[in-house]
This record gives C-alpha cells, structure tokens and sequence, in this order.
C-alpha cells in the first residue's frame, strides 16, 4: 500500500532528478524539444560568417525618456520615449593571425574614419528562430587579456543603429506610419487651426501696444 509522499528519498535521487528531468537537463541540451535556449544551440555570425572562436555575447536594450512634470504635482505626469540605444559585447578566444581587424570588423589608426557597419546574427540552431540581430552595428572598443595560466581572449564592445528579436518590428496596432490613429485619438496631440498673425496682440513694448 502506498504511504504518501517519499519526503526523504534515497541519496543523490533529488540531484539525478533534477539534472535529468529538470532545469539543469533543459538548459544545457542541444534538443529541439529544450524548453530553454542555451549557448550550445545558439550560432553567432558576423556579417554572415559564423564565428567559431567567440563563446559568448551579450546585449542590452535601453530607452531614454524624459519626464513631463507640472506644477504642484509631486508624481511625473509623463513619460516620453527619447531614443533607443543598442549596445553589447562579444567575448572570443584570440587566434594567432585572426582578430576584429583581420576580419576586417574593426578598423585600424588609418582606416577608423572609414569603418563600415557590421551585422551581428544569434540564431537559435534547433528553431532557426532569431534571437538578435543589428544590420548596422560598430565596434567601439576592444580589450584584451592575456594571462600565463589561461587561455588568451578578447572582448568586443559594440553598438548598433536598431534590432530585431523573435518579433519583427511593427507600428502599434491601429496606429499609421505617420502616428495618426485610425480608431482613437488618445496620447494624440490636438490639432489647432493656423492663427491668424494679424489678430495677435503682442506683449506692450515702450512704445505701447503692437498689432501684427
């Protein structure tokens, strides 16, 4: 008969259970079916060269804003989306005679005023699926360390004009491309009619009123 839960259950069972059937298993399987993405099933290419000797990315999205505040309001009435940044690094191991400049990614003391835009792929193996992607992306800086008891490797800093991600960019749904609603008129700014000049009464000057 059955007494209920297992609630000590045998030496090294939790750990092989976990490795196993959980999320350990999922994050470091190469399986179409892995329900998390791992470094292991991701591919990164630079201007459409998969790039063998790198072992790590990353990237961060930010947007600025700016806060529109009123008087006697102690909480900021909005936020106005500014600009988006795209920024990252990548983190490759050195290859004697293969580096950002041999591959022509980063430009040199007299080509720097030159320097082209790179494009930088992660694409998921198994689901082809995109994970990122910049079409025009720089490198801005480069650091290198080389150590007596490890393997040599460099970092790559980069950023980029715009991304794309598992979604393709699209315009708000209802909105146009040139920011009119087509079923609401919310966060819209209101459309005035032209003022007419000559009605307009200026601010007194010394010598009195002026009319337009």
């Amino acid at each position: 008969m059955p007494k209920g839960f297992n609630n000590v259950p045998p030496p090294g069972q939790g750990l092989l259970d976990n490795v196993v059937g959980g999320n350990i298993g999922g994050i470091f399987s190469t399986r179409p079916t892995a329900k998390y993405a791992s470094g292991a099933r991701c591919i990164l290419k630079i201007n459409g060269v998969i790039v063998g000797f790198a072992f790590g990315i990353s990237w961060r999205i930010t947007t600025a804003v700016t806060e529109i505040n009123a008087i006697d309001d102690p909480f900021t009435n909005e936020l106005v989306p500014t600009r988006c940044r795209v920024e990252g690094s990548i983190s490759a191991l050195h290859i004697p005679g293969v580096s950002a400049g041999t591959k022509g990614w980063q430009a040199n003391a007299l080509s720097f005023l030159f320097q082209k835009y790179i494009q930088i792929e992660v694409r998921d193996s198994k689901t082809d699926e995109v994970l990122f992607l910049a079409s025009k992306a720089m490198i801005v800086s480069r650091q290198e360390e080389i150590r007596v008891d490890q393997l040599a490797n460099v970092t790559l800093t980069f950023q980029a004009i715009g991304w794309q991600d598992e979604k393709v960019p699209t315009i708000p749904e209802g909105y146009t491309s040139d920011g009119n609603s087509n079923n609401s008129q919310i966060g819209q700014p209101k459309k005035t009619p032209a003022a007419n000049f000559n009605d307009i009464t200026l601010m007194p000057t010394m010598g009195g009123t002026m009319k337009g």
